[in-house]
């Protein structure tokens, strides 16, 4: 397989964080802009009313938003565009209220860059690219699917850039997602690590999660998983990646794929592998995502990790999940 080795992007400018000092806002809100000629009718231009309602509300200081006032099955071009932009200074968007099939997850996963392979994972007959992850309140096991620390598939050779997961049905509590910035991870380092760290690649591998030995599929009843059969081929990718739309280095392993520094073994490469993967998660660097029927989060594979937590024993999650295809990641320097 061949994948791209991505490309330079300059971002659009942002028109508005947050609309809430513009006193009309509360009044069409709550009409949620329904109304066709209303911003003229009341003397106010299209523009004005469309900033009104694009809200970016931040998480966390670290990263995360939730963006208020958007229909994501009628996106305009210029939506679009304040919502990419937001996605490259957030790394994780958040979204509430939105009614999606798993047509309509697929469209608009093609609309932001197609959808990415996804090995061992069974989807949807009629849309094979949309993953349900589901676990029933009657299931044994109390583990979840996404539990752990990690990035998506960073054992292929072009992981995916982003993954949007779409909420169907969801405990009243619990079943959170958390988010950690692995840029911040990057600059908590001291410039000598960084530059030990900058001329070395890492190995990566779905061994733990689903190579012959693995139990994931175990413990998950209600979802379509497959094991290798034989030892799953590694992938080499550079410790500190350059982000292709940003040009900023990510101090770039996970837990659960990143199996052992090159030309090392597992043993000698384990204590820095522990301490990089300690460091990034650390409370400073992380947000949280509440999930409620209706929400979907995006969240950028080239910068962050992830966890789903398992605190929901007795209640049903149902989630619809999709990648954006990626490009080959390249060390800092070597990003264009």
């Amino acid at each position: 397989m061949s994948c791209s080795t991505g490309h330079g992007y300059a971002p659009p400018p942002r028109r508005v964080k947050s609309a809430d000092w513009f006193l009309p806002c509360p009044i069409f809100a709550g009409l949620e802009c329904q109304t066709p000629g209303l911003a003229q009718s009341l003397g106010f231009r299209d523009d004005f009313l469309y900033c009104v309602m694009m809200n970016i509300q931040p998480l966390s200081g670290a990263l995360g938003a939730e963006v208020q006032g958007v229909d994501l099955l009628h996106l305009e071009q210029d939506q679009l565009q304040e919502i990419e932009s937001a996605f490259l200074e957030y790394l994780v968007l958040c979204f509430r209220d939105q009614q999606l099939s798993p047509g309509d997850l697929l469209r608009l996963t093609e609309r932001l860059g197609g959808p990415g392979e996804t090995p061992y994972l069974g989807g949807l007959p009629d849309f094979p690219e949309v993953v349900p992850v589901v676990k029933e309140a009657d299931e044994r096991s109390p583990y979840t699917f996404g539990a752990g620390w990690h990035t998506d598939f960073t054992f292929q050779e072009c992981p995916p850039d982003r993954t949007l997961l779409y909420a169907v049905d969801t405990p009243t509590v619990g079943g959170d997602t958390l988010y950690c910035n692995l840029y911040q991870a990057y600059e908590a380092l001291s410039e000598g690590m960084q530059a030990v760290l900058s001329d070395l690649n890492a190995v990566h591998s779905a061994v733990r999660a689903y190579g012959p030995k693995a139990t994931l599929r175990e413990h998950l009843e209600n979802m379509s998983i497959a094991n290798d059969t034989a030892e799953p081929q590694t992938m080499l990718h550079p410790v500190i990646r350059q982000h292709p739309a940003t040009a900023r280095p990510v101090l770039w392993v996970n837990p659960t794929y990143t199996i052992r520094f090159e030309k090392m073994t597992e043993a000698e490469s384990s204590p820095l592998l522990n301490y990089l993967n300690q460091l990034a998660v650390s409370p400073s660097f992380t947000c949280r995502v509440r999930w409620q029927p209706g929400t979907l989060t995006m969240w950028d594979n080239r910068c962050t990790q992830h966890c789903a937590t398992s605190d929901y024993a007795g209640h049903r999650r149902e989630m619809l999940r999709t990648t954006v295809a990626g490009t080959r990641p390249l060390a800092q320097g070597r990003g264009h």
